[in-house]
C-alpha cells in the first residue's frame, strides 16, 4: 500500500514538474500600448486569440504615447518591449530614432491605405481617428448657436472662457497650432502665424489648456466648457455614455490621428512581434476597435456593419479627406515650439 502511494506521489510530481516545464517554456511578448478603454479592448478582444494561436503569454504595459516612447529610449540596447503602439506623431519619432524594424508581413502591410504606411514600412497605422471641434449639441441648440464650421470659429467672442484645448504636450494641442498657422498663411515650415492667432484671438476664449481626457470630460459634463479641440474616439466614448457630444470636421480639414504600431528593433522574439503587428491589421481586430473604440479601419479589406460605419472614418473617400501633418518638420521643432507655447500661449 505504501509503495503504491509513493509511486502515485512520484507520478503526480512528474506531472506537476512537466506542467511547470511547459509553462516556463511558453514564449512571452511585451506589448506597450494605451490604457483605459483601449486596454480593455486589447485584453478582451485582441490578446486572448493571439495567445491561444501562438502559445504565448502577452505582458501588457499601459501608458500614453509619451510614456511608451520614453520606455523605448530608456531601454535602448536592451529592449524588453516587443511591440509598441503610439500616436502617429510619436511613432514618427520612434522610427527616426531607430526603434522600429521593417514589417515583414507584406500581405498585411499591403492591405492598408497608403496613408497608414509609415517610415518606409517600418510602422503602420492600426486605426483612423481625427482631430476636430467637439461641442455640446444640446447646449448649442438651447442657445441657438451655429455649429462650428471652421478652425477660426474658435475665436468667436461668444465662446469667451467656454473653450478648452489640450496643451502642446498633447497631439490635439499640436494639431490646433498647426491648423491655426495653415488657416492664416503659414504651416509647419512657418509656424509664427499659428502662435499669433493662438495668443491674440484664441486665448481669450480658453478656460483651460487641459490634456487630461478625464478632466476634459468633467468640464463638458459640468457645463464649464461648451466646446473643445478633441479626438473622434474621445467623443465617441462620451456619446456612448449618453452625453450629447458631437464632433465636426472643419472646412479646412480634420487632422488624421492614427494609432500606429511597430515591432521593436532589438527586442526578444522578433517573429512573435511581427505576428502581433499583422494580427492588429486583421479584419476581426480592426472591426473590434471600430465597434468599441470608434477608430476607423486602416485595412481596405475590412467590411463594417452600417451602424458602425457611419460612426467612424471608413472607406477610401473619407480617408482621402483627412489632413496629414509633416511630422519630420514638427518633431525637429517640437522642443522649441513647446518652449514658445509656454512663454506666449499657456501662461
Amino acid at each position: 500500500m505504501m509503495r503504491r502511494l509513493l509511486l502515485a506521489a512520484t507520478a503526480l510530481m512528474g506531472v506537476a514538474f512537466g506542467a511547470a516545464g511547459t509553462a516556463s517554456a511558453q514564449d512571452r511578448l511585451v506589448v506597450a500600448a494605451y490604457g483605459g478603454s483601449y486596454e480593455k479592448i486589447m485584453r478582451e478582444s485582441v490578446i486572448p486569440e493571439f495567445e491561444k494561436a501562438n502559445n504565448v503569454k502577452v505582458d501588457y504595459l499601459a501608458g500614453n504615447s509619451s510614456d511608451s516612447l520614453a520606455r523605448l529610449q530608456a531601454q535602448r540596447g536592451r529592449q524588453e518591449i516587443g511591440v509598441v503602439l503610439l500616436d502617429d506623431g510619436p511613432m514618427a519619432q520612434a522610427v527616426s530614432l531607430g526603434f522600429c524594424q521593417k514589417i515583414t508581413d507584406q500581405k498585411a502591410l499591403g492591405s492598408v491605405y497608403p496613408i497608414a504606411v509609415m517610415g518606409d514600412g517600418k510602422a503602420v497605422g492600426t486605426g483612423f481617428g481625427y482631430t476636430g471641434i467637439a461641442y455640446n449639441a444640446d447646449l448649442f441648440r438651447q442657445r441657438n448657436l451655429p455649429v462650428p464650421a471652421s478652425w477660426m470659429d474658435l475665436a468667436k467672442p461668444e465662446y469667451k472662457q467656454r473653450l478648452s484645448i489640450p496643451g502642446i504636450d498633447n497631439t490635439y494641442g499640436l494639431h490646433t497650432l498647426v491648423m491655426m498657422a495653415r488657416a492664416n498663411g503659414g504651416g509647419e515650415n512657418d509656424i509664427a502665424p499659428g502662435f499669433k492667432v493662438m495668443r491674440e484671438k484664441i486665448n481669450p476664449n480658453v478656460l483651460a489648456y487641459e490634456s487630461s481626457p478625464g478632466k476634459m470630460s468633467e468640464m463638458f459634463q459640468s457645463g464649464e466648457i461648451w466646446l473643445s479641440v478633441w479626438g473622434s474616439s474621445r467623443v465617441a466614448a462620451m456619446k456612448e455614455s449618453g452625453f450629447p457630444l458631437e464632433i465636426v470636421r472643419p472646412k479646412e480639414g480634420a487632422v488624421v490621428l492614427m494609432t500606429a504600431t511597430c515591432a521593436v528593433e532589438g527586442a526578444p522574439k522578433p517573429e512573435l512581434a511581427q505576428k502581433f503587428v499583422a494580427h492588429l491589421l486583421s479584419p476581426a481586430v480592426q472591426v473590434a476597435f471600430s465597434t468599441y473604440y470608434g477608430s476607423g479601419p486602416t485595412s481596405k479589406e475590412v467590411k463594417l456593419p452600417e451602424d458602425v460605419a457611419k460612426r467612424v472614418i471608413y472607406g477610401e473617400d473619407q480617408v482621402k479627406q483627412l489632413v496629414t501633418m509633416d511630422w519630420d518638420v514638427i518633431n525637429k521643432n517640437r522642443t522649441e515650439w513647446t518652449r514658445r507655447w509656454q512663454r506666449e500661449v499657456e501662461r
